[in-house]
């Protein structure tokens, strides 16, 4: 039932994605050790992440309120910022944008060049460097007089000189639309190599590291958005509006999440509860398919014997004679790995054991007088085999059902361990190979146990309710209470 809950229950318990890698942004930095590894180990500096605004998205007005505006410009009155429900990065986040408006009336002189910043302070609580840092931002730029503007972000400590700013150039017009989130150039990522060259030929060499160049030390940071107008248009009325959006920045620790993450940043606890979900369906499928597959063939040969007998028989024993692992491992290569092949090939291979089983009942069972009793006032041999027979080999296709289900997980387990597995889908035994090639693997403990504890449990569940199910349908398995 934990198994099942887990399966079930998987988007609401976590809220990522298993197999997808995230570029931007990031989920965490990869290989990041699980959150509670500081208190087993207290003396390594262990640091999580830290998100500079905690919804980048701008979907309601709350969210705008955070934000801090500052301008050089001595008319405030002329700068306005406001929620813009309608409008929002389509590719991204969607409807809902933070609005930075500028408006001067044609009868008041131009102020001349001056500059606006949307900025978010923000505190980085740990006194050593972070893995990474990535951030990146989405604007239109709405400007009908078409005077300069100015754009770029910024990233800085308060009260330092460490300063970062990413500027592209002039928006002098409103023909672009959309500006993608790759803006700036170079992107905000202190592991892309144009991004550090830049920074190296800008501050200096001590910014090949710009994640340590500028998150050296705890404290109060500021990032945002910062715009220079150069307002030296006469005429008419000045309306120029800068919709920003999708505005984040993340700072990457080295610890994530309940289990860490693998080597390509995904969450380890979110791969093990959708495994859950993959073990479970190959497992019961196999066992369903496979059992019934087997109790028709069991049955048929059984009863009817003969020619048919024979012939199912032998096939039966051509298919127990071929190993199971090289069978399955050549067909999976040479098929498209997925789950449902896989379902597919464990459910022909998987039947033949049962139907041995079912026959020696049946061919027990059909002399029996009630079915001779049957066959007497006319029963036919389906209405027998339905009837009478079926009913009397129940207890032992229940048992079968259980038993056969932890071997076709743990089927599944090794070859996935193996390298055949679906690419679309995360199971226990992919992760376990994940872990393998990567160098050290021994080491992180806490992506390897889980998977093989979780294999080893859901097996042994499904073979203590076989044993439990036996006992209750076998009299003679019953204890004396």
């Amino acid at each position: 039932m934990f198994f099942v809950v887990l399966a079930i229950g998987a988007p609401l318990i976590t809220p990522y994605d298993p197999t997808t890698v995230h570029f931007a942004p990031k989920i965490a930095y990869r290989l990041s050790k699980p959150v509670w590894y500081k208190y087993l180990f207290p003396g390594e500096n262990s640091s999580e992440n830290v998100d500079a605004i905690a919804n980048p998205h701008f979907n309601t007005a709350a969210e705008i309120e955070k934000l801090s505006v500052d301008t050089s410009l001595a008319d405030q009155s002329s700068i306005r910022t406001e929620f813009a429900p309608d409008l929002g990065y389509p590719i991204g986040s969607g409807p809902g944008c933070v609005a930075i408006e500028f408006k001067r009336e044609a009868n008041i002189a131009p102020h001349g060049e001056f500059t606006t910043s949307l900025t978010k302070v923000f505190s980085y609580p740990y006194t050593f460097p972070p893995k990474q840092f990535q951030g990146q931002m989405a604007m239109l730029v709405d400007n009908p007089q078409n005077i300069s503007v100015k754009i770029g972000v910024v990233l800085e400590k308060v009260g330092s000189d460490r300063r970062i700013v990413w500027i592209n150039e002039y928006f002098n017009s409103s023909t672009a639309g959309w500006i993608a989130p790759a803006y700036p150039d170079p992107v905000i990522d202190s592991t892309v190599s144009a991004t550090k060259r830049w920074l190296v030929d800008t501050l200096g060499p001590e910014w090949d590291r710009p994640e340590r160049a500028m998150f050296s030390e705890s404290g109060d940071y500021r990032y945002g958005v910062e715009m220079t107008f150069d307002d030296t248009y006469l005429g008419e009325n000045v309306e120029v509006t800068v919709y920003v959006d999708d505005l984040y920045l993340r700072i990457l620790g080295d610890s994530f999440g309940l289990l860490g993450t693998d080597h390509y940043g995904r969450d380890v606890f979110t791969q093990l509860v959708y495994g859950t979900r993959i073990s479970l369906i190959v497992g019961l499928l196999v066992a369903v398919m496979s059992t019934i597959v087997g109790l028709i063939v069991g049955l048929t040969a059984g009863y009817i014997g003969g020619f048919l007998d024979n012939l199912l028989m032998r096939f039966t024993d051509l298919l127990l004679v071929i190993p199971d692992t090289p069978l399955y491992i050549v067909l999976m290569a040479v098929l498209s790995p997925t789950i449902w092949n896989l379902v597919l090939l464990m459910t022909l291979i998987g039947w033949t054991g049962f139907a041995r089983v079912v026959r020696s009942q049946a061919l027990s069972i059909k002399e029996r007088p009630f079915v001779e009793a049957a066959r007497a006032v006319g029963g036919g041999r389906f209405h027998i085999i339905v009837k009478h027979i079926l009913p009397n080999v129940m207890s032992l296709t229940y048992v079968s059902l259980a038993t056969a289900v932890p071997g076709a997980i743990i089927s599944e387990a090794w070859l996935s361990w193996l390298g055949l597995y679906d690419p679309t889908r995360m199971t226990w035994g992919r992760m376990l190979y994940d872990a393998q090639a990567e160098p050290g693997w021994v080491n992180m403990w806490w992506w390897i146990v889980p998977p093989g504890l979780c294999i080893a449990a859901i097996s042994l569940s499904f073979i203590l309710i076989g044993y439990a199910l036996d006992e209750i349908l076998n009299p003679k398995l019953r204890e004396r209470r």
